[in-house]
């Protein structure tokens, strides 16, 4: 159930300021850490709670993408709670990607065409890593969802982004 301040959207917070600031999710964040078996330079937690309606995007790339940069060994730990769960490939594809980041949606839309996915399960944690195509999805499904996320990087540096109450979290 949303809180009483609303929706919430944190960015790249630290691991440490967030447990701080959210300990109703500290133990969960912190068995997500257990499962990385990386040692990276910085622990950013992303989490947006929000009320989803028919028609709403569930994040702000409903499209095939990269977390990061493809060329990087970024690791994460995704765990969702509620309907409109983010969607992975249920196979593994040899990817060849071209750098440039804008690019990246176009060659994955071309290259993923009728691949089979899958939604991932409710309040399980996925692992994954910057090499990893994925995707947000159109909410059809009313209810509260739960996106949290733990980053481990070496270049992804700490944002401590935090907003209550919006609209439109993009």
């Amino acid at each position: 159930m949303i809180n009483k301040e609303g929706e919430v959207f944190v960015k790249d917070m630290t691991l440490v300021r967030f447990c701080e600031k959210f300990p109703e999710y500290a133990s969960k964040v912190l068995v997500m850490r257990a499962e990385l078996s990386v040692v990276r330079r910085h622990y950013l937690v992303d989490l947006m709670v929000m009320n989803c309606f028919p028609g709403r995007n569930s994040c702000r790339d409903i499209r095939w993408h990269f977390d990061g940069d493809y060329y990087k060994d970024n690791v994460y730990v995704l765990n969702v709670t509620g309907p409109n769960r983010t969607e992975f490939l249920n196979e593994d594809i040899v990817l060849s990607p071209p750098c440039e980041r804008k690019l990246q949606g176009c060659y994955l839309a071309s290259i993923l065409v009728g691949c089979g996915v899958l939604s991932i399960e409710d309040g399980k944690n996925r692992v994954y890593d910057s090499r990893t195509p994925h995707r947000g999805v159109l909410c059809n499904k009313v209810g509260i969802r739960v996106f949290l996320r733990l980053l481990a990087s070496d270049y992804i540096m700490p944002k401590n982004i935090l907003k209550r109450g919006f609209d439109v979290p993009f």
